[in-house]
């Protein structure tokens, strides 16, 4: 039996306490385990599209995020990925030099090449947390594998995916993403889009997806960030009173926050408390089958 040890206001937030196990809305919540070892995985941490061309955050991005998680426990690898050639190298794992007209495809191909070079071929697998493009480039990397489409990986080890406002039904355009081939592909009708196809798609030995939206994003639309029937196991959606951004989906890690759940396409639940959205990705891509 899994004993599972409450934080204060993850308890209020629920009311209740389980020892076997979590629910989506426990998790939402913030529920935290002690023991196990499934915080030693390694994680890829993908940022979104380069809005400015003198944009070097490949591991800034993520430093808040990176931070928090080490103080709630997280032991695993960090690899904080890179793919522009304006990133600065320090702390990241450059899969690309490329530029906004790089294809999100190719990206994923490359990122499914360096996990199967570092993991995969050796029988390890990896977990992804991934804001807003980014989610794009994690999901190709899978679909092409998926699809044994040349140039992917024989072997592809993937047990979760986080995708922060990822534009999984297209992005708000042109106010987030104005010019070259990523902002075409992102568009809600992009051949790239269809490609991806209708579901998320499954890594060998299958993949736990989470998606997570807030309703005050900017850039990419609740309904395009957490829609339903895309075959995602866990939904979470931030109220407009949260008052959560695009940007705050990646870099959110303390407060409590009106927020809503939904556990394969059911309907959505409320929690008035629940946890900020790194805190969820942390305990979604930790508890990846005990939702």
């Amino acid at each position: 039996m899994v004993i599972t040890v409450w934080r204060k206001a993850a308890f209020a937030a629920v009311g209740l306490v389980m020892t076997t196990g979590l629910t989506t809305a426990q998790i939402a919540a913030g529920a935290t385990r002690v023991g196990g070892d499934s915080a030693n995985t390694p994680v890829y941490l993908i940022k979104g599209y380069r809005q400015k061309v003198t944009d070097t955050g490949c591991a800034s991005k993520w430093s808040s995020a990176v931070s928090a998680m080490r103080g709630w426990g997280w032991t695993g690898r960090f690899h904080r990925v890179g793919y522009y050639s304006t990133d600065n190298p320090k702390n990241c794992v450059r899969i690309a030099k490329g530029s906004n007209d790089t294809s999100i495809k190719d990206l994923g191909r490359k990122l499914a090449q360096n996990i199967y070079k570092n993991y995969s071929s050796k029988g390890q697998t990896v977990d992804i947390v991934a804001h807003s493009m980014g989610g794009l480039v994690a999901r190709a990397a899978i679909a092409g594998y998926a699809r044994r489409e040349p140039g992917w990986p024989p072997k592809l080890l993937i047990q979760d995916v986080v995708t922060l406002g990822t534009p999984h039904k297209g992005a708000v355009l042109p106010t987030f993403c104005t010019s070259g081939r990523q902002c075409r592909e992102m568009s809600g009708t992009s051949s790239f889009l269809s490609w991806l196809g209708p579901q998320v798609p499954q890594a060998d030995g299958g993949t736990d997806w989470t998606l997570l939206a807030t309703d005050r994003d900017e850039a990419v639309n609740s309904s395009s960030a957490a829609p339903a029937l895309i075959g995602a196991q866990h939904r979470v959606r931030y109220a407009p009173s949260a008052g959560l951004r695009h940007s705050d989906l990646r870099t959110r890690v303390s407060g409590h926050y009106r927020l809503n759940y939904s556990l394969n396409d059911a309907n959505w639940k409320h929690v008035r408390n629940g946890a900020p959205p790194v805190r969820v990705a942390m305990e979604a891509i930790y508890w990846s089958s005990k939702w």
